[in-house]
Order: C-alpha cells, then sequence, then structure tokens
C-alpha cells in the first residue's frame, strides 16, 4: 500500500530550480498564496505540498503543487514556464519511476544464478519485477517464439528443476514485448523503465555478486595457506607420493546460511575432500545449515583421536559466539514449483 504522502516527492530547491527562481523568489509566491485565503490563488496541505518541518515551513510539493505555482508564474511573467515545468515534472517522474525500478529488482532477485556463463532469473522473479501475471508473461514469450527471433533455450530462457528461468537477455527481451503490447499506459511505461534502469540495478547485482565470489575465493585459498594445505583434522597433507587426493575449504558457519561469514578467513578450514564430504554426509547433505558446534560434534563422534583441532574449533566459538542464519536467497533447487510456474 503506498504510503499517505507518496504523491508528495518535489523538494523545493527542485521546484525553484525547475522553475528558474531563486528560493527567496519561491518563499515569495508561497507568501503569497497564504496571504488572502479568497482569491484563486490557493495552496493546500495535503493537496498541494506537505511539511516537512513546520516550524521552518519546508515543503515538499505534489506534482499538483507544483503546476499550481506554474500557472501563477505564467500570469505573472512574459515568457511562458508551462513547457519548462511539464517537462520538469515528466522528467521527475521518470527518476521515481525508476528508483522503484531499482527497488523492485532488488527485492525480486533472490533466485538470480549463474549457469553456463549466463545470469538467469526465475519465472517467479520475472513476473514479480515486471508487475504482470503469469498468464501475460506466458503469452509475451508465445508472441517472441512465433517471431522471426524466438527465444533460445540455454541461451535467453532455460529449465532447472522443473522451473522455467530467464536469462537476462530473455527478461530483456520479455520487458520490450511487453512495453510495446500491454494496454495499460502506466504499465508500458513501467516496462519501459525495466528494460533500461533495470539493466542497471541487474548489472550492479551481478557485478557485486562477482566481486564477492573473488572475495570468497580469495580468503579460502588464505585460509588453506594458512592451514599449510593440511587437514586441521586428520593432519594429512599432500606429498610426493600422496598426493591422488583434494583439500577442501570448509565453511565453519555454512556459507548460504551464514553470508556475512563466507569471506572470513577465520570461519574457513582446511580438510580433505573425503572428510569434508564426510561431514556434509554426516549433517544431512550440503544443503541443510551447519555451524562451529556441528563440527565440534562430529569430530568427537567420528574422529576421537583427533582432539587437537578442538581446541582451533572453541577458538572459532569464541570468535563467533551469537551468529543468527541469515534469510538465505533461495537456489533454483529450493524453490517450489507452482502450477502457473510450469514451462510457457
Amino acid at each position: 500500500m503506498a504510503h499517505k504522502t507518496s504523491r508528495f516527492t518535489i523538494k523545493e530547491e527542485e521546484l525553484a530550480k525547475a522553475l528558474e527562481i531563486p528560493l527567496n523568489r519561491l518563499d515569495e509566491v508561497i507568501e503569497f498564496f497564504d496571504a488572502d485565503p479568497d482569491d484563486e490563488w490557493t495552496l493546500k496541505e495535503h493537496d498541494h505540498f506537505v511539511y516537512t518541518n513546520k516550524t521552518w515551513e519546508n515543503r515538499i510539493f505534489s506534482a499538483h503543487g507544483a503546476f499550481a505555482i506554474a500557472k501563477y508564474l505564467d500570469t505573472r511573467q512574459p515568457k511562458s514556464i508551462w513547457d519548462k515545468i511539464l517537462e520538469f515534472v515528466t522528467h521527475h517522474r521518470q527518476k521515481i519511476r525508476n528508483a522503484f525500478v531499482h527497488k523492485t529488482v532488488h527485492e525480486n532477485s533472490s533466485s538470480l544464478t549463474r549457469r553456463n556463463g549466463h545470469y538467469f532469473l526465475s519465472k517467479k522473479d520475472t513476473v514479480a519485477i515486471l508487475g504482470t501475471s503469469y498468464a501475460r508473461l506466458n503469452k509475451a514469450f508465445e508472441d517472441i517464439r512465433r517471431s522471426d527471433r524466438p527465444m533460445e533455450i540455454a541461451v535467453d530462457f532455460d529449465e532447472f528443476d522443473g522451473i522455467r528461468y530467464y536469462s537476462l537477455s530473455g527478461f530483456y527481451r520479455l520487458s520490450q514485448n511487453l512495453a510495446q503490447s500491454l494496454t495499460s499506459k502506466d504499465r508500458q511505461a513501467w516496462c519501459r523503465a525495466v528494460d533500461m534502469a533495470g539493466k542497471d540495478a541487474l548489472k550492479a547485482i551481478t557485478s557485486a555478486k562477482e566481486r564477492r565470489e573473488k572475495q570468497i575465493a580469495k580468503a579460502m585459498s588464505d585460509s588453506r595457506k594458512r592451514d599449510k594445505e593440511t587437514c586441521q583434522i586428520t593432519l594429512v597433507k599432500k606429498t610426493k607420493h600422496n598426493h591422488l587426493f583434494h583439500m577442501a575449504s570448509h565453511h565453519i558457519f555454512s556459507s548460504h546460511h551464514y553470508p556475512h561469514l563466507a569471506a572470513v578467513v577465520d570461519n574457513i578450514i582446511t580438510l580433505t575432500g573425503d572428510v569434508h564430504d564426510e561431514f556434509h554426509s554426516w549433517n544431512g547433505g550440503s544443503q541443510n545449515p551447519c555451524t562451529v558446534d556441528d563440527l565440534i560434534q562430529f569430530v568427537c563422534e567420528r574422529y576421537p583421536n583427533e582432539p587437537e583441532v578442538l581446541t582451533r574449533l572453541y577458538e572459532v566459538k569464541e570468535i563467533f559466539p551469537h551468529e543468527v542464519p541469515h534469510t538465505q536467497a533461495r537456489r533454483p533447487s529450493d524453490q517450489r514449483l507452482l502450477p502457473e510456474d510450469k514451462a510457457a
């Protein structure tokens, strides 16, 4: 539900600049509006403006209020300012729409995942960002499929665990189709904004993901160097005659459930691949959350003859004493398939 003051978005400084007058001149105009309650010039609180600071009479205006002031100035100045104020309000609304596009993309991109060199969004997130329905999205997909350049599987769309995903190229083609074919002008404008401002938002998100992946990879590499490429439970390390196994960097607090610790070297411990797999099997699978207490319990049950690592783990417990798992973005395998989420 929209906030009760969501119509009021034009600051005094922005309005004065658009009207090409100094702020003190804008104050004079507002004082004139307030001077005679019986004349034709009226600025109404909660209609034309709201106060941001009533003591200092700081206001923020609606488009209706901006037009009222522009109309008054138009009667007092030889040069018409209507075109300028119309252009300002149009651009102002575009900026607000673009800001909400960014907000919507950030709040509905939890499914964003990289497969085969492409980033993909789930159909559910695609519907939410474009502000449409599953049926209407299916129609847009079919329209493109019948065009001279249909979407390509594994390039523009794909299915993971029975759920339709669209790559960013496919997502943009859908937004362009809807921007041209929807009957609602407002929805058309939204989809056009998604095609433009949405690209900036998704580029920022994917860039952040890639930076994050590099940070995590560096932390994992640093942890293996710190541990001298030695399993911290079994003390096994690769040698000239014993090297046919791999070493794993294990997140003591699982990276998916404790993402704020994923790039923290103190939260990563080196294990042989076999011990790493054994732990996750013991813990119910790699998708399950794990903590330092789980690893302590595992060592006590499975490797009671290797107690040295317990000292290390209790040190980790002191470093991170009150960790609570964060809400995790669902990955493709975690999302439930809804009836309307089936392939278009």
